[in-house]
């Protein structure tokens, strides 16, 4: 087992395959484990670097830290990229949700070390008034959820045709069986039930299901228009057109400030289209990282 030991974490990672090094960066409702359907394709291309955020799935914290504070996130990135030796070598780099925070942190700090920058399901630090209007937004709804969890033993599932979680214990760390904002979207509940459980199951295995403590981590590095207008290197972001935490509007308005900047969502993914739609997102995310553009 790979493990990076830093200040306050033992950090896990694996490396897969050989070409141009490629980092994936997952969210607050998975682990390294999410990126399975990518990983297995995109090793054949690139040489493949997937870690634990501290904190979760085998990244356990050796002291205390803050859930909150996005920027040690950004430090165990620029230690690992430096430990597995991409120090010297253009680095693209996929964060989806929470995982756009340090990703993003990373590109604006070391702009002259990236190729490739693909923001899924998240908007990083970027800021603009559209942007904060949808924080305004999520942070109303997870308030809500967290009371909604303090008062009721049983969450009212988001569909009644998704059969609800029956172990208390589980209940809030399957939230692909319930939650209002996801991950997963409906289209995926009702097509691929057996996909959505592995989701659920990868999710259990956190160890940190998503609450509002996660998302001061989001703003640890925030980006202006300005900021943004001024990078050179090719930025794709990623939506689903079900992802009611970070709707097509807000990441649109993401991919807009970038120069180089585009904009894909995939019709009926929710928030981890990367998950829902692979085989579509692979063909997509090899063209951008081999080409430069999504089309």
């Amino acid at each position: 087992m790979s493990l990076l030991k830093l200040d306050g974490v033992e950090l896990y990672y694996e490396l897969h395959g050989d070409g141009p090094p490629v980092i994936f960066i997952h969210g607050a409702s998975g682990t390294h484990l999410t990126w399975w359907q990518q990983i297995a394709e995109m090793r054949y291309h690139f040489s493949c670097l997937i870690y634990d955020l501290r904190g979760f799935g085998r990244s356990r914290p050796t002291g205390p830290y803050n859930v909150g504070d996005g920027h040690p996130h950004y430090e165990d990135l620029r230690e690992l990229i430096n430990h597995v030796g991409f120090g010297a070598e253009k680095l693209s780099i996929v964060g989806a949700s929470l995982g756009t925070g340090p990703a993003m942190h990373f590109a604006m700090e070391n702009r002259d070390r990236m190729n490739k920058l693909v923001l899924v399901c998240g908007p990083g630090g970027a800021s603009s008034p559209l942007i904060a209007a949808g924080w305004e937004r999520r942070y109303a709804r997870f308030k809500s959820r967290g009371q909604q969890l303090q008062n009721s033993a049983q969450p009212a599932a988001r569909s009644n045709r998704v059969p609800p979680v029956r172990s208390p214990g589980e209940m809030e760390r399957f939230a692909v069986a319930y939650h209002p904002y996801g991950p997963v979207g409906e289209t995926m509940h009702l097509d691929f039930p057996a996909l959505t459980f592995l989701y659920a199951e990868i999710m259990a295995m956190t160890g940190a299901a998503p609450t509002i403590d996660l998302l001061p981590c989001f703003h640890a590095r925030p980006v202006t228009a300005d900021e943004a207008g001024k990078i050179e290197f090719p930025v794709l972001v990623i939506g689903g057109s079900e992802d009611a935490l970070f709707p097509p509007a807000d990441l649109e308005e993401v991919a807009a400030l970038f120069p180089q900047g585009r904009s894909y969502i995939f019709k009926g993914a929710g928030h981890a289209a990367y998950y829902e739609k692979a085989r579509r997102f692979n063909d997509l995310l090899l063209r951008f990282l081999q080409h430069g553009h999504a089309d």
